[in-house]
């Protein structure tokens, strides 16, 4: 039976230790609950929901095993890490070594990973269980995760309806109570979007904080692997040790020098109406900031946003028109018409195209800089997403990732976490900040986290 409880704003129905990754952190630690009997939770949950729900493409036969090592461990003072025994799940585009990794694409079905990526090497070494593969969008271009080979994924929220993409399994898994945490990745807001959608918190951190060896990839300028969890308390305890130096990754940069130490100053982004945002949303955010009566200042931003994502989007198709040249030669047929006239429409444009496409991006990311710099501040806060999540077969918005599409191109870090719902939808607050104020982000996610919590109790929302 499809499990209904989080679409009904509350989890009850779940036992305590699955509702948070802290909780289950806590429960292992104080002998309350093992790993064994979280990891089978989840496969019981997971055989229950997934048939109508689709959000498991692969679910790994070594889980309980492993949980059960972990188990073992602990029971003698030998555990990997506080973590140690508790079970995620991956976006289908993230190798796991003997898993499959399609990235959503029909000639990859038989593709097996050999190894792990480095992203999964690091969970694996805090002893986390690796519960299997996640839906996603079609090669992750796109934000609906209606993918035409391996089926639709549906919003736990309200069936027939979006989790938004790319990694929209790895944002439903969450809402459906099928994991504790999930990695996706992110290149226009492919983590945000979905946990928005799916009223849960999702983390893109700067630009190369967190390697993306093993990732297939989408756009080399604006891939970032995110973490998906319940909770910004959540985020904040498990993002941190994927921070890892990877030096075989060419991408990964050093941000140790650009932590900051002193009070953010905060900006909300307005003129939500001129970026296409919905009025109910518009006004729920309102609502929201003169309740949580933040230290923040008016922003206007001048970019403009739908060129902006215009130009992430043709950098993205070029990249993948390279990376999937052979398939795209050999077996145009497995890909889906619309990928498919995305790609060569990029095979089709010039090289100044091209070049003028960077530098699209390029200036956008100097001109969120400038307006950070002018206005003195350090995060901008706006809502996720335009819209809420929409039904299957309804027009896909084009401004889906203009809110968030700006901190890629910057190479930014940039999480949304819930707060609250429109017309029966979860919504997400996002907050941007600048490049390398990863931990300072995280840390006032859970403050605000924990503000909004309250806001929300008191006025049932």
């Amino acid at each position: 039976m499809f499990n209904t409880a989080l679409s009904d704003r509350a989890d009850s129905a779940l036992p305590r230790f699955a509702r948070s990754l802290v909780e289950q952190v806590r429960g292992l630690a104080a002998g309350e609950v093992t790993a064994s009997a979280m990891t089978q939770h989840y496969l019981d949950a997971i055989a229950r929901d997934n048939p109508r729900l689709n959000i498991f493409w692969h679910v790994s036969a070594h889980a309980l095993a492993d949980a059960q090592a972990a188990d073992t461990r602990r029971a003698q003072g030998r555990a990997l890490s506080p973590f140690d025994g508790i079970a995620v799940a991956i976006k289908d585009n993230i190798d796991v070594a003997g898993m499959p990794c399609t990235a959503g694409l029909l000639h990859r079905r038989e593709t097996i990973a050999e190894a792990d990526a480095f992203c999964v090497q690091q969970l694996r070494a805090l002893g986390l269980v690796i519960l299997g593969k996640l839906s996603m969008h079609e090669g992750a271009l796109g934000a609906d995760n209606d993918n035409p080979h391996y089926g639709a994924c549906h919003n736990p929220h309200r069936f027939g309806f979006t989790p938004g993409g790319s990694s929209g399994g790895s944002a439903a898994a969450l809402a459906a109570g099928l994991c504790a945490a999930s990695l996706g990745t992110d290149t226009m807001g492919s983590v945000r979007i979905p946990a928005a959608y799916c009223g849960v918190s999702g983390f893109k951190p700067s630009y190369g904080q967190i390697s993306v060896r093993g990732v297939v990839p989408a756009c080399f300028a604006l891939d970032h692997v995110g973490v998906l969890a319940h909770s910004p308390d959540d985020l904040a305890l498990l993002s941190p040790y994927l921070f890892r130096r990877d030096g075989l990754d060419p991408y990964q940069r050093d941000y140790a020098e650009t932590n900051h130490a002193g009070a953010l100053r905060l900006a909300y982004l307005v003129e939500l109406d001129a970026h296409g945002v919905d009025p109910a949303i518009a006004a729920h955010q309102t609502r929201l900031l003169a309740a949580l009566d933040l230290p923040a200042q008016p922003l206007t931003l001048s970019l403009n946003f739908g060129a902006n994502r215009r130009a992430g989007l043709l950098a993205t198709e070029a990249d993948m028109a390279i990376t999937y040249k052979s398939a795209l030669q050999a077996q145009p047929e497995s890909f889906s018409p619309a990928l498919l006239a995305m790609l060569q429409f990029a095979q089709g444009k010039s090289a100044p195209e091209l070049a003028k496409c960077y530098m699209q991006m390029q200036n956008a990311a100097h001109e969120l800089k400038r307006s950070f710099d002018s206005a003195g501040v350090d995060v901008l806060i706006t809502p996720t997403t335009p819209q809420t999540a929409f039904a299957f077969g309804a027009p896909v918005p084009a401004n889906q990732a203009d809110l968030t599409s700006m901190a890629n191109l910057a190479g930014w870090p940039a999480l949304s976490i819930p707060s609250g719902y429109v017309d029966g939808l979860p919504v997400g607050v996002q907050l941007i900040a600048r490049s390398g104020f990863d931990r300072p982000l995280l840390a006032l996610a859970q403050k605000l986290g924990a503000q909004i919590k309250i806001w929300l109790a008191k006025h049932d929302l």
